[in-house]
C-alpha cells in the first residue's frame, strides 16, 4: 500500500482521535484510508456497505488492500452458514440487513471486533440499519469508522449521523488542501442550455391549463392558498394530504383527495415532458390508461376532452420526428468524446429515458452504449449489474447510462466524461455522480438544462446546496475539537 501524504494524515488523525465520521470525496480514496486504518489496528473486523453489489467489490479489494481473508456476508448466504463463519473470519464484509438480523438472533457478538467500519455512512439516520449497529457498536467498546462523500448540507442531519455512530471526531478532507492539492485531478463543471420546441411548449401550456383547475378546486375546498402555478410541486401537493385526510370524513374531504392526485399526475406529466420529453410523457399517459384499477383522479383526468387533445397533438409530433433538444446535445457531446477515446456515463432520472438514450447512442459510429439500472419493474439483477461494470471496466463498451443506482457506493471506473441528463435538486447526488470523472485524469461533467423549466431551478439548488455542505462541515468539523 503506498498511500498519498493526505491519506495518510487522515488515516493518523482518526488513529489519533478515536471513533470518526471520514468525509472525503469519491474521488479521493475513502476505502483507501480506512484500509490503512484496518492495517494499523488489526484484530477482527467489520465492514458495512449498503447493496450487496457493493459488497462483492469492496470485499476483493480490502482483501488486496489489508492482506486478510475476507468472509463475504449477504442475504445469499444462509444464516447457519453465517453463524458457523462469524467465528474464525477476521475482516467480514456485509450488507447491514444481515448484519442487523444476525445481531438480533444473537449469531454474531460485535463485542469480538476491534473496528466496524459504516461506507456511505449518511445512511445512519432515521429507521435504516446502520443506526441499530451503530448503537451496538457503540456499547461494545468497537473502534467506528464512517466513511461518505456527501453527509448533507443541513447541520442537524451531519449531527445526527454523528450521533447515531457515536462519532467524536469529523474528518474532512477536500481537493484542496494543502496535502492533496498535488494529487487533485481537474473536474470541469459545464452546463448546456437547450429550449423546448414550439411543439413541446404547446403541449406543456395546456397540462398547464388542466392543473390550474385542479388548483383551482383545491382551493375553492380551503386546502390550496391559491391557483397560481408556481406554488404547485410534487412537495407542497403531497404534503396537502395529512391536512385533508384529519378532516372528518366527507364529501369534500373527498373531493379534496382527488384534486390532489390529478394534480400531482398532471405536475409529474409536466415535469417529464420538460426535462425528458415527448416520447416519456407519452409513456406516462398511456401506463394511465392502461391500468387495470384506475383511481377516480386518473378517471376524471383521462375523461377531460383537452387530455385526449394533448395525446394526439403528442403523437403527431413524435411522428414528425421532434425530439427533445436535450437528445441531439447528447448525441454532440458524447460521439466528441468517443471520437476522442474518452468513456462516458450518462445519468438519467428515469428508465424510459435510460433505454431511449441507450438506443440512440448506440447509433452512433465508435460508441458502444449499455445501461446500468436497478432491480425493479425488470431492471437489472445484482449480478447483471456487476456484470456491465465489469465489462466497463474491460473497455467492452464506452458509454454507461446509469439511473441512480449508479451514484452511490458502487466501483464504477473512473471516465473521461459525466452527463447529467437532468439536473438533479440534491448536493449528496451532485457529488456523487460528478465524482464518477476524473479519478485518474482530468474529466469534464456537462449538465443538460432546459430553460425555463425545473431543470434550471434544480441545477442552482444543488449548487448552492453543496456550497453550504462545505461551509456545515467546516464548522461541525471545528465543533468536534
Amino acid at each position: 500500500m503506498e498511500a498519498r501524504e493526505y491519506q495518510e494524515n487522515a488515516a493518523n488523525a482518526i488513529l489519533a482521535e478515536g471513533n470518526s465520521l471520514l468525509v472525503m470525496p469519491t474521488a479521493m480514496g475513502k476505502t483507501f484510508v480506512a484500509a490503512i486504518v484496518m492495517k494499523k489496528l488489526g484484530g477482527k473486523q467489520l465492514f458495512l456497505v449498503p447493496t450487496k453489489p457493493l459488497a462483492v467489490q469492496q470485499a476483493r479489494r480490502l482483501e488486496e488492500l489489508v492482506g486478510k481473508k475476507t468472509l463475504l456476508v449477504t442475504g445469499e448466504v444462509s444464516p447457519a452458514v453465517r453463524t458457523e463463519s462469524y467465528g474464525t473470519a477476521e475482516l467480514i464484509v456485509a450488507t447491514p440487513q444481515c448484519i442487523e438480523n444476525d445481531l438480533l438472533a444473537r449469531r454474531i457478538r460485535l463485542q469480538d471486533f476491534r473496528l466496524v467500519v459504516f461506507d456511505e455512512a449518511h445512511r445512519a439516520v432515521g429507521d435504516y440499519a446502520y443506526v441499530f449497529i451503530g448503537a451496538q457498536a457503540k456499547a461494545a467498546g468497537c473502534f467506528i469508522l464512517g466513511l461518505t462523500a456527501s453527509p448533507s448540507s443541513v447541520k442537524q442531519k451531519i449531527l445526527d449521523v454523528c450521533e447515531n455512530l457515536g462519532v467524536k471526531h469529523v474528518e474532512v478532507k477536500n481537493e484542496d488542501d494543502e496535502d492533496a492539492r498535488k494529487y487533485a485531478k481537474e473536474v470541469l463543471l459545464g452546463w448546456e442550455f437547450v429550449d423546448l420546441p414550439p411543439q413541446l411548449v404547446t403541449l406543456r401550456e395546456r397540462l398547464r391549463h388542466l392543473l390550474s383547475e385542479a388548483l383551482q378546486e383545491l382551493k375553492d375546498y380551503g386546502f390550496f392558498p391559491s391557483a397560481d402555478l408556481k406554488k404547485a410541486n410534487k412537495s407542497t401537493l403531497l404534503a396537502l394530504r395529512g391536512p385533508i385526510l384529519a378532516q372528518t370524513p366527507n364529501a369534500i374531504a373527498y373531493k379534496a383527495l382527488s384534486s390532489q392526485a390529478r394534480a400531482l399526475n398532471i405536475v409529474h406529466a409536466i415535469d417529464l415532458l420538460e426535462s425528458q420529453g415527448v416520447a416519456a410523457f407519452v409513456d406516462f399517459l398511456d401506463g394511465m390508461q392502461t391500468r387495470d384499477k384506475k383511481s377516480k383522479a386518473v378517471q376524471k383526468l383521462l375523461a377531460d376532452p383537452l387530455v385526449a387533445i394533448i395525446k394526439r397533438d403528442a403523437l403527431a409530433a413524435i411522428k414528425e420526428g421532434v425530439e427533445h433538444p436535450k437528445l441531439p446535445k447528447l448525441r454532440e457531446i458524447v460521439a466528441h468524446a468517443a471520437a476522442e477515446g474518452k468513456s462516458s456515463i450518462v445519468f438519467a432520472h428515469y428508465r424510459s429515458s435510460v433505454d431511449e438514450i441507450e438506443r440512440e447512442l448506440n447509433l452512433l459510429p465508435g460508441v458502444k452504449a449499455r445501461q446500468l439500472v436497478g432491480r425493479g419493474n425488470e431492471g437489472m439483477t445484482q449480478k447483471q449489474q456487476a456484470a456491465a461494470i465489469d465489462a466497463f471496466r474491460a473497455g467492452d463498451f464506452n458509454a454507461l447510462v446509469a439511473t441512480s443506482v449508479g451514484e452511490e457506493g458502487l466501483d464504477i471506473p473512473s471516465v473521461d466524461l459525466v452527463v447529467f441528463f437532468e439536473a438533479v435538486p440534491s448536493e449528496i447526488r451532485l457529488i456523487q455522480r460528478r465524482g464518477r470523472a476524473g479519478r485518474v485524469k482530468a474529466g469534464n461533467v456537462v449538465v443538460l438544462v432546459t430553460r425555463d423549466t425545473k431543470d434550471e431551478w434544480f441545477l442552482w439548488i444543488s449548487r448552492r446546496k453543496e456550497k453550504e455542505m462545505h461551509r456545515v462541515l467546516r464548522t461541525v468539523e471545528g465543533d468536534f475539537k
